[in-house]
């Protein structure tokens, strides 16, 4: 693991005279093409042209501070502006070089080498054919490749079983053609080429955000199963990340989800809180200590703040409101979490019993 860590560093000067090889560049070979062919009889589809868009106006400020992580989404269709909206803004070409080494596009790479290809998996696209299609940002259009059977359920599957991910209108998955960079750059180029992914994974957050649309980064799924859907080859081409897409519903405040006044709390009424709560294989177990609760699945603990003496603000467990009986007594607690997901847990025992 520690190894591993040398891909992050850089060289210096004398090393990097000793350890960086002769590019293909510096040979003269010629350099590669910066976008996958495809059959010249394909058809393609026109997306809505960058002056056209009517869309994207939110201020830059409200875009950073509004930006998060965003896992559910609605049964809303995608617009075809919207879509083309996204694509533009992460992979929209500007400029190809004169000087046939590279390509200028909305999102920037290491020596405009652009390593990237766009693939998408559409559910729920207006006027668009559910399946798999690709990015032609030579053109600003879509190639449809094929159908998906199955595709909420597939998706899901392949990305460790998240299966908001297979429910979203559109899954943008980002492969790498390492050679691009190489070309250039030899065993220097899959840093850079992590760089460009960090750049164009946070593209896809902000203009998600300008059109109020949600999503989220995913690094979990099955590489040689994914790469074998998208028909790619997976020496010189794989991909490297994926980004579900939707609208997102209205999210819930945590004052919404409480019952009662905020209110005072005293370590006595915290203590009587402590036990195993659990629902299937779920378990969240309630521990008191340094005159807070915390809930501890697995290793991680997260810290309440209480609001009353039964309900609490958390971070990643957003909000819990434990349920007691009318003696008094614990019988299960509702947790809200990040996701604006609700799970109810059955009190099992306390740690004093």
């Amino acid at each position: 693991m520690k190894e591993n860590r040398k891909f992050l560093q850089f060289f210096d000067n004398e090393d990097y005279e000793k350890e960086v090889p002769e590019s293909d560049e510096q040979k003269k070979i010629p350099p590669p093409p910066f976008e996958r062919p495809y059959p010249k009889d394909a058809i393609l589809i026109d997306l809505v042209s960058p002056e056209d868009f009517k869309i994207g106006k939110t201020p830059l400020l409200n875009i950073v501070n509004n930006r998060k992580s965003r896992r559910k989404y609605t049964d809303d269709l995608l617009t075809l502006e919207e879509l083309s909206f996204l694509l533009w803004c992460t992979q929209g070409l500007k400029k190809e070089l004169k000087s046939g080494l590279g390509v200028r596009r909305t999102v920037p790479s290491s020596g405009a080498k652009s390593p990237f290809e766009t693939y998408l998996v559409i559910n729920r696209v207006k006027g668009l054919d559910p399946g798999l299609y690709r990015y032609i940002s030579f053109s600003h259009k879509l190639l449809f490749i094929k159908e998906i059977k199955d595709v909420e359920k597939t998706i899901g599957e392949l990305s460790y079983n998240q299966k908001f991910v297979g429910k979203a209108p559109v899954i943008f998955y980002w492969t790498a053609v390492p050679y691009r960079t190489e070309w250039r750059y030899t065993v220097l180029a899959h840093k850079f080429i992590a760089i460009d992914l960090g750049l164009l994974c946070q593209s896809l957050y902000m203009a998600c955000e300008a059109i109020k649309l949600g999503t989220c980064a995913i690094g979990y799924y099955e590489q040689n199963k994914v790469d074998k859907l998208l028909e790619l080859d997976t020496k010189d081409e794989f991909v490297v990340l994926v980004h579900p897409v939707g609208k997102y519903p209205k999210e819930k405040k945590v004052t919404e989800f409480f019952k009662n006044p905020q209110a005072k709390v005293k370590s006595e009424d915290l203590s009587k809180l402590v036990g195993t709560y659990t629902k299937d294989k779920s378990v969240v177990e309630i521990i008191f200590k340094e005159d807070q609760l915390f809930a501890k699945i697995g290793d991680y603990e997260e810290p309440f703040t209480p609001y009353n003496e039964t309900e609490f603000e958390g971070e990643y467990l957003k909000a819990v409101r434990f349920i007691l009986s009318s003696d008094g007594k614990v019988e299960k607690v509702i947790i809200l979490n990040s996701h604006d997901d609700t799970t109810e847990l059955i009190y099992q025992e306390s740690e004093s019993s």
